[in-house]
């Protein structure tokens, strides 16, 4: 068994650096023609899936631990050994992906691949490695239920990276997780839906109190319009915190718009195309314009 192990290791090794070799995956779409003619002669070893599941589990795991806690390679040809790593890892992926799709393997493989490698690299490599999945999203989105197989496994990813990330420096990737699992499945689904129609309405932005008399030498249209949009746009924060209130036919005591009207108006004023009272600012195409 380990001398067949390792022969298959082998084979699988030289598929990787094949993939790396074609340039598959800078490609923005699966590249499915090149990956095949790569996986050639794995595929000719005629493996049991788990066995081959193994095998690519494996590699992932030694690929993941070559990189540096601190390591934030890059995905250009450059010669770095750890960037030389990160295209192997990537390459891998490929394979996985690829596999689980034509049915070589098990449907969720690339995506326990996927959360393995994610445990193992820093959250910098991580934020990479995910671009990489976006790219590859239609094909790994293939299928997939939130009930069962790889739907599973791609949650518990995304759950466990979100929880890695650092929210307050690196929001925008939390985002990118977010909306990953968001497309990945239908609004009907009902893992999603709020079925009871809970409501958590403890913390809602509010907009702070506006005296008519503060400013009484400023009574003109402009400014009054302006006061206007301002309880508007805050008072639909409450419509979004409690959409129930959104159905309210009449106003606030306190001043406030119903939700159709605020809304129109802060859409009109969305609408209205920006102006500025700056001098535009003329460009040397030469790009030695003073700074």
């Amino acid at each position: 068994m380990s001398a067949d192990f390792s022969a298959c290791r082998a084979v699988a090794e030289r598929a990787i650096e094949s993939v790396v070799e074609s340039e598959a995956i800078f490609s923005n779409d699966l590249d499915v023609s090149a990956i095949q003619q790569a996986t050639s002669a794995l595929r000719a070893t005629q493996l049991r899936a788990a066995d081959l599941e193994y095998v690519l589990r494996t590699l992932m795991f030694d690929l993941s631990q070559q990189l540096p806690p601190a390591s934030v390679p890059r995905l250009d040809h450059s010669d770095n050994k750890d960037s030389e790593t990160m295209r192997r890892i990537l390459a891998l992926i490929d394979i996985a992906t690829e596999f689980s799709d034509s049915g070589v393997t098990d449907a969720s493989l690339a995506f326990t691949l996927l959360e393995e490698a994610m445990d193992m690299v820093s959250v910098a490599v991580a934020c990479l490695i995910f671009g990489h999945i976006e790219k590859r999203a239609p094909v790994l989105r293939r299928k997939m239920t939130a009930t069962g197989g790889k739907g599973i496994v791609m949650l518990k990813m995304c759950n466990s990276l979100l929880r890695r990330i650092p929210h307050s420096t690196m929001s925008e990737f939390a985002g990118r997780v977010q909306l990953f699992v968001a497309n990945s499945f239908a609004l009907s689904e009902r893992s999603g839906v709020n079925l009871r129609g809970d409501i958590d309405n403890a913390v809602v932005a509010k907009a702070q109190d506006v005296n008519e008399k503060d400013d009484e030498a400023d009574d003109s249209e402009e400014a009054k319009k302006q006061k206007q949009l301002y309880r508007a746009f805050w008072s639909l924060q409450e419509c979004f915190a409690n959409p129930q209130g959104a159905f309210k036919p009449a106003a606030s005591d306190e001043g406030g718009t119903g939700f159709i009207t605020a809304a129109t108006m802060t859409l009109d004023e969305f609408r209205k195309p920006t102006t500025s009272k700056s001098a535009p600012i003329q460009l040397d195409p030469t790009g030695e314009e003073p700074l």
